[in-house]
């Protein structure tokens, strides 16, 4: 071949590569897509963005702006670092306002310059609470918020005090603790997301109730399975055995008006394990023996502090349940036979009459109280309550008490539409049941010992009073105590 033609081939081989390899590197171009913001809250905010080309970048930076101007002036930048190769990216902040309108966009910071993605519109989101539980409880209490779009510095407050925030979790928990009470129980709670309040329609309540020991019982006797009672003038209770040796043959009064303890006459015999109501008591043993007891057939009427005999009782009623309801009185249960027979005394015919059975053995350690014209006891061995309705004499299931029931002993008794459970021998937990709603509600537990059975309870203007005798291996004198329910 002429080596002329060669060499003008050969140029215009390497003219055409030359002007190819040119062009193609003139189409090489580097795109920038703001695609979504992947997440969104009050606070926080999570963007993908995608560099798009086909070989590697030499960015300085990359990231996202934000801002409250469509200029981005003052924006917020999201700094994700040096990149080289294309692809997505993922940033996140936690610098904005609840409630606001953002303008976003991606950026890389290339040899040439910035280059900037396209521009989108967010706004946060608006904070809101569901609940919070629990709902009441004492001073300290642990408390869980449950809402959505809580910032990092969500404050809450119980009252006008601040609880401690602990944690929040997932921007939709937070774990806070109550802080002291102030002058009432219930208070109004709030979360304080940024600028924003919002108020729970519910509010918390604080554990309340008050113990206060009075001084103690002034005669040099410690009384158990005693009767009690009381009427306008004061509290009385005596009887039962001394140390669970000898009889006691004596009644006391505790006197509203002056505050003192005195002894008052009492021509029956001793009565040990008897039963007593605000009117009546009688039947018990007349001697501290082995099974089989002694029974007391006696049977005695309470009025205005004195005591009248009324015909004997015509069955065996020791460490028996009685209530007063609906001008009657009823004896279940007791340390005789199967501990299920039931009795009512109705005052107008002076007549007793045997009535259906208990649907548990019943004895007077059992927790029971009285409320309108029905009885409730509560099973020991499983907690749950029945109660007696005098108007058609039935037992039916009423529900589950939530507390401890310990050794036995524990009070029972009703202050208006609540009632007061608990106190149990080796418990200091006391429950409050609102009859009109049947929720229990736990009170402040007892500051005093807990090994000791309450052997008399009282109410006067709101406050429970009540005598416990303390168990044979410690404890000395009876203690006399005074509890506020409503007491912070």
């Amino acid at each position: 071949m002429d080596k002329s033609k060669f060499g003008l081939i050969t140029l215009l081989l390497c003219f055409f590569g030359i002007f190819s390899s040119c062009e193609e590197e003139s189409q090489i171009t580097t795109s920038l897509i703001t695609e979504e913001v992947i997440y969104l809250s009050g606070e926080r905010a999570r963007i993908l963005g995608r560099i798009i080309t086909n070989q590697n970048v030499e960015a300085s930076d990359h990231g996202f702006y934000l801002s409250e101007s469509e200029s981005f002036s003052q924006p917020i930048v999201i700094s994700l670092g040096e990149r080289v190769a294309p692809g997505r990216f993922i940033g996140e902040t936690s610098e904005l306002d609840i409630q606001k309108k953002y303008f976003v966009k991606s950026f890389i910071s290339l040899p040439d310059g910035i280059q900037f993605g396209n521009v989108l519109e967010v706004t946060t989101l608006s904070p809101d609470v569901d609940s919070f539980s629990p709902q009441n409880g004492p001073v300290g209490t642990t408390i869980n918020i449950k809402g959505k779009n809580f910032t990092s510095d969500t404050r809450v407050f119980v009252g006008d005090r601040e609880a401690q925030v602990i944690r929040i979790d997932f921007e939709s928990s937070i774990t806070a603790i109550i802080p002291a009470s102030g002058t009432v129980a219930l208070e109004e709670v709030k979360v304080v997301v940024q600028n924003q309040e919002i108020l729970f329609d519910d509010k918390f309540e604080y554990t309340t109730g008050k113990f206060t020991q009075l001084a103690d019982f002034p005669f040099p006797a410690r009384i158990s399975e005693n009767i009690y009672f009381q009427d306008n003038s004061g509290f009385y209770f005596g009887l039962g055995s001394e140390g669970s040796r000898f009889l006691n043959p004596t009644i006391w009064k505790y006197n509203l008006s002056n505050n003192q303890w005195a002894t008052i006459p009492f021509s029956g015999a001793p009565l040990w394990r008897a039963f007593s109501t605000p009117k009546y008591f009688g039947g018990g043993a007349s001697a501290i023996t082995l099974v089989p007891y002694i029974p007391s057939f006696d049977f005695w009427k309470i009025e205005n502090g004195n005591f009248n005999k009324l015909p004997d009782l015509s069955f065996q009623a020791i460490n028996s349940i009685s209530f007063e309801l609906n001008d009657k009185l009823y004896v279940f249960g007791g340390s005789v036979g199967t501990g299920n027979e039931s009795y009512v005394y109705t005052a107008n015919t002076g007549q007793w009459r045997k009535i259906a059975n208990t649907p548990f053995p019943m004895n007077n350690t059992m927790a029971n109280f009285n409320f309108e014209r029905k009885g409730y006891v509560i099973n020991p061995e499983n907690r749950e309550i029945y109660l007696f309705d005098s108007d058609t004499d039935t037992w039916s299931y009423f529900g589950i008490f939530p507390g401890e029931l310990g050794g036995g002993s524990a009070l029972g008794i009703t202050v208006g539409n609540k009632v007061f459970v608990g106190l149990a021998n080796r418990s200091l937990q006391i429950w409050e049941l609102n009859m009109e709603t049947n929720g229990w509600v736990k009170k402040n537990n007892f500051t005093g010992s807990p090994i000791a059975r309450n052997i008399a309870t009282f109410v006067d203007n709101g406050l429970i009073y009540f005598i416990r005798n303390g168990e044979m291996q410690g404890f000395g004198s009876m203690e006399f105590w005074v509890f506020d329910p409503q007491a912070l």
